[in-house]
């Protein structure tokens, strides 16, 4: 019989921890609580439940995400790619389709492939990114200037929602916000990006990311 609805959000992820420390030390353990706290994150939509998830599970995820075959290749942080995995397991999740997973294995195994996915997608991007060739002017023409506009301030803090990571968001300042070409910034960036072809590649990704959110473009359009 179930002992998790009469408790709270902190309680749960504290057994859910709890819980999930005995399974890392292979001795006999209750999934119910972090079921449930998975339950209350994304069925009932608690942003307060997430985020115990997010603080339970972020070790094993990174864990994951060092122990893939393909990640070196990248060149990004394990935790890239952490973040990256736990965003697409929040909107996969969200709702009833939830209901899908009916068992904590089933939702975490989900979660390692989100993490597997995450790096084969950023591969693949970055192989599109080789051989397909780049318009930098053109994309610059649609992005937003935000060294001269009156909602730059506003526009800026969305794309750091954006771009968790520190490097993402200076690449987007130095070609967004100084208008300034691969090659300037790989002779002023050399220790984060060796040749122009990284740079293009790294803007390629971080431009699917801007593109495809729905309030920057709100942003910008009231900016333009």
């Amino acid at each position: 019989m179930s002992v998790t609805p009469g408790l709270t959000v902190a309680e749960l992820a504290q057994r859910c921890a709890e819980e999930t420390d005995k399974f890392a030390r292979r001795q006999v353990n209750d999934p119910q609580f972090c079921f449930e706290l998975l339950r209350r994150a994304l069925a009932d939509h608690s942003d307060e439940a997430f985020t115990y998830v997010f603080q339970v599970y972020e070790r094993p995820v990174t864990n994951w995400v060092y122990h893939h075959s393909r990640f070196p290749l990248t060149g990004e942080s394990a935790e890239y790619f952490t973040s990256a995995a736990f965003r697409a397991f929040h909107s996969a999740l969200q709702g009833s389709k939830f209901d899908r997973f009916p068992t904590l294995a089933a939702a975490l195994s989900y979660l390692k492939t989100c993490v597997h996915t995450s790096i084969a997608q950023y591969l693949r991007d970055q192989e599109r990114g080789l051989t397909t060739p780049i318009d930098m002017a053109g994309e610059l023409a649609e992005t937003p200037d935000l060294g001269e506009r009156a909602e730059a301030g506003e526009l800026w803090t969305q794309i750091c929602r954006l771009l968790p990571h520190e490097r993402d968001r200076l690449l987007a300042r130095c070609a967004f916000a100084q208008g300034l070409k691969p090659r300037e910034i790989c002779v002023a960036y050399r220790s984060h990006w060796s040749n122009e072809r990284d740079v293009s590649v790294a803007l390629y990704r971080i431009r699917r990311i801007l593109r495809s959110d729905p309030e920057l473009a709100a942003l910008a359009g009231r900016a333009a």
